[in-house]
């Protein structure tokens, strides 16, 4: 581990014990505290909606397969590894703070914001956190049943620090989350040659018929999404990945500030809009989503000024032949309970997810630099995937994705200084997964 990973470490552990233990010799012997597991190991006051403290975390460990020769990737990999606080001081503020050890694809720190309570159903969070945009990006990853998100999660904002305003209306029936961000991305502090101006985002997911008396219907939720932002050629920095990508340097689409034509000297705005839906009936699931992202008036040092284009869509089904049923709430699908724990004793093995998902990504072809052999226009993929839930923490996922490119992509250059390519993509992974 390195030292400043150590660091953080005991910085968090250190504010965790300082937040759960009271401030004075006489409240803390007024206090009567409980500790045990609940979806997380907590520590909580016995008087309702006192003090509390979770802590939890996430590990995930793949192994990857590749079919194409070109490919010299296959490997055992740690894809994720992360520690989790989270809790609250009173049942008007509550509080998280995520850290990930692994650090490939973030800045380690994951999660670190407060939250206001107005009600039990609206609140006011600020800090780092997911900016709201996507059913697939709002749902927690426990709740994904295949081993990446589709390719239309990276045209999306994910992670920022900001201020959010979120909550339910109406029994659930619209769900809303409105709010202002840097548009820098997670830990974020790049700069330009300009000001920029925060991003504004918003997510709105309507469910009209969750009292309806018709089964059939009851679990049906349609929802949009948008941001926008003046921004820098600092915030130029996208890189599309397909499932075996995910946590390597391979790309299939890379547009940054030093792209094609030169150096980008200026760019105006950036701004996307998502469209989804999701219905879930017992042990079967539908969902899909659209997601368009522009940057406009882009201006390189040699060729004309002009916008770039990408978009994304996907659809997706899944099925719990064990009897399991999916359940949609607050805008998000939530994780499924195994309705029998794995206990080959009493013979019993958990639940088990079957899904198969088709995904498509259209780049824009402007900003293509046919000889680099680092970008496609499109890209479609198949995925088929198998979920094993041992445990509500314990996962095992085997997923199966062909992915076929528009155009080659290099894939290696060999010592005698040929270069090989690829045009399409079948890797097989296996996921051990535990999330406490």
């Amino acid at each position: 581990m390195r030292l400043g990973q150590l660091r953080i470490l005991c910085i968090l552990c250190i504010t965790a014990t300082l937040i759960a233990v009271p401030f004075n010799g006489s409240a803390r012997a007024e206090r009567i505290f409980f500790a045990g597991y609940n979806g997380g190991f907590y520590l909580k006051s016995q008087e309702e909606g006192g003090m509390e403290l979770r802590l939890g975390g996430s590990f995930q460990a793949d192994y990857r397969a590749y079919a194409e020769n070109e490919r010299a990737d296959n490997r055992f990999d740690i894809r994720r590894a992360r520690l989790i606080f989270r809790g609250g001081l009173t049942q008007w503020f509550r509080f998280a703070m995520e850290y990930e050890f692994q650090g490939n694809e973030t800045n380690n720190l994951v999660d670190a914001y407060g939250e206001l309570v107005f009600s039990g159903l609206t609140a006011l969070r600020f800090g780092q956190f997911k900016e709201p945009f996507s059913l697939e990006w709002q749902s927690p990853d426990k709740a994904s049943w295949f081993v990446e998100r589709s390719m239309g999660y990276y045209l999306t904002p994910q992670r920022d620090i900001g201020l959010m305003l979120h909550g339910s209306r109406y029994e659930e029936a619209l769900h809303f989350a409105v709010g202002f961000f840097n548009g820098d991305g997670d830990d974020g502090s790049t700069r330009g040659n300009h000001h920029d101006t925060p991003e504004i985002t918003g997510r709105f997911v309507a469910a009209p018929l969750n009292s309806s008396s018709i089964d059939l219907l009851r679990n049906a939720q349609i929802g949009v999404s948008a941001s926008y932002a003046k921004i820098d050629t600092a915030n130029l920095d996208l890189k599309v990945k397909s499932t075996g990508m995910a946590g390597l340097t391979r790309n299939l689409y890379i547009l940054t500030h030093d792209t094609k034509f030169g150096v980008i000297q200026d760019v105006d705005a950036r701004y996307r809009y998502g469209l989804e839906g999701a219905w879930t009936w017992h042990n079967i699931s539908l969902a899909g989503e659209y997601v368009h992202l522009t940057y406009t008036d882009l201006d390189p040092s040699s060729g004309p000024t002009q916008d770039a284009d990408f978009s994304s869509w996907y659809v997706s089904m899944a099925w719990c032949p064990t009897g399991e049923y999916f359940i949609l709430s607050q805008g998000a699908i939530k994780p499924v309970y195994p309705d029998r724990f794995f206990n080959p004793a009493d013979g019993t093995y958990g639940a088990l997810c079957l899904a198969v998902r088709y995904n498509h990504f259209t780049g824009d072809e402007d900003w293509i630099t046919p000889s680099a052999n680092v970008s496609v226009r499109k890209t479609d993929a198949i995925s088929l995937a198998a979920t094993w839930i041992l445990f509500p923490m314990h996962r095992i996922i085997l997923d199966f994705t062909t992915t076929d490119f528009s155009d080659r992509i290099r894939a290696r250059v060999n010592p005698d200084g040929s270069i090989d390519y690829i045009d399409k993509e079948n890797v097989i992974t296996l996921r051990m997964a535990m999330d406490f």
